[in-house]
Formats: C-alpha cells, structure tokens, sequence
C-alpha cells in the first residue's frame, strides 16, 4: 500500500470542528509526483525475527515543479523517456516488498487521493528554517552568565568549554554558537483534516518544519482519528 507523498508547504490557517474546537491548519499543495522510472533490487526489511532479505522493486519519484530546461542533462533525457515534459527539484525512491502491489508503472502521477484520506495520522518531515549564525543562547537555550558582579558584558557567553591539560581539547559535539536551523527535522501525530481535489490541496493538524513553498513529505502511519470540519 502506497503511504508516502511529497507535496509544498503553503501557508498556516485555522479552521474549526464541528463540535466547536478550533485547530490549527497547515495547507499543503500535493503536485505531481511522478515515478521517473523503477529498478528491481534486494533490500534488507525489519521484522521481529530480525534482518531479512526480501526481493523488492524500486519506483524512483521526481517531485518539485521545475522548468525542463533547468534540469540536468541526464536527468532531463530519462525525463523525457518516461513520457514528461516538466523537470523535477529532486527524486527520491520508494519501495515496493514481494507480495504488495502499488499499481504504479514508468510514466504515472501519484495523486493525493491514492495516499491519503481524511483521519489518517501522518508524519512529515521537512527542513526546517534557516535563521544563520547564532549563539548559544538562541540556539541552544542557554540560561547565560550573570549580569552584575563585573559581567556586564558576558550575559550571552557560553563560558568554559575544556577541561585542562587532559584531555587538553574540546569534544567533538560541545554546543556552541554556530549554524542554526537548515536541519532536517520530523513531526509525528498529525491528522489530515481535509482534501481539496480540485486544488490537490492537503489540510494538516498542526505546524510543519520548513518555510512557506518548501518541500515536505507525508507518511502515513497507519493509523486514524475521527475529526469533522465544520466546512
């Protein structure tokens, strides 16, 4: 059964239930996700009895609008032999174990509707925002230093970070000010609230990581919630 799709982040709204609770909305806009080609394989799937080697086909998905001409060259020709006139930002695989049937062959859109449906409980992982250098505080949480007995100038820093002569460095991993945020990250428990057809629009329960107009992609978990709009 197919459970993963990769759509557009649009925006945050609101919206309400039918018993009166508001909810906060996260629409996403599903374009196509075309499968650009598929290769069969062996893969290593987990199970309670541990590691098997199971034999399985990979379909490769091209998601993210993209004009054809700005695609790279090889990418562009195995494009062009799947039947699609249209580039793609990315491709990634999705795999189909022996014994399931996904229904999928070269040259296909994914849609919204083969995915998902309203009350399923979903994950979406997605890169969050980059907001450049920071220091400890912003980026970590840090308490900071006093702001009197002569620190007027030290409320931010992040105070020691070695030891002395031994080890005589600083471990790898020590949380200092450095890049913050362009990190890929994952939210669990979200409920698809309501699909739009016509627009290939997806409506979340909740926030998502990522800016308005990145990519995200939906998991299913399987499993579901009962939540009414009042539309």
């Amino acid at each position: 059964m197919l459970n993963t799709i990769h759509a557009t982040k649009i925006g945050m709204t609101q919206a309400w239930s039918k018993t009166g609770k508001r909810l906060a909305v996260t629409k996403c806009k599903v374009g196509a996700n075309m499968v650009v080609g598929q290769q069969a394989t062996q893969a290593v799937e987990k199970s309670h009895q541990g590691n098997e080697l199971k034999a399985c086909t990979i379909f490769e998905i091209g998601y993210g609008a993209k004009k054809i001409a700005n695609t790279p060259k090889p990418l562009r020709s195995r494009l062009e032999k799947s039947g699609f006139s249209v580039g793609v930002r990315s491709v990634t695989g999705m795999r189909q174990y022996e014994g399931e049937d996904f229904g999928l062959k070269v040259g296909d859109n994914v849609t919204a509707g083969q995915v998902l449906a309203v009350g399923d409980v979903v994950s979406v992982q997605g890169e969050s925002k980059g907001r450049g250098f920071a220091g400890a505080v912003k980026r970590h949480g840090f308490k900071g230093g006093p702001k009197t007995h002569g620190q007027s100038d030290r409320q931010r820093a992040v105070g020691a970070i070695g030891c002395r002569t031994t080890p005589g460095r600083v471990f790898p991993g020590k949380r200092m000010p450095g890049h913050y945020g362009n990190e890929t990250q994952s939210v669990s428990g979200l409920v698809v609230l309501y699909i739009d057809q016509t627009q290939n629009e997806v409506w979340l329960s909740g926030p998502v990581p990522g800016f308005n107009s990145s990519s995200i992609k939906i998991t299913k978990t399987g499993e579901k919630r009962s939540i009414e709009l009042n539309l």
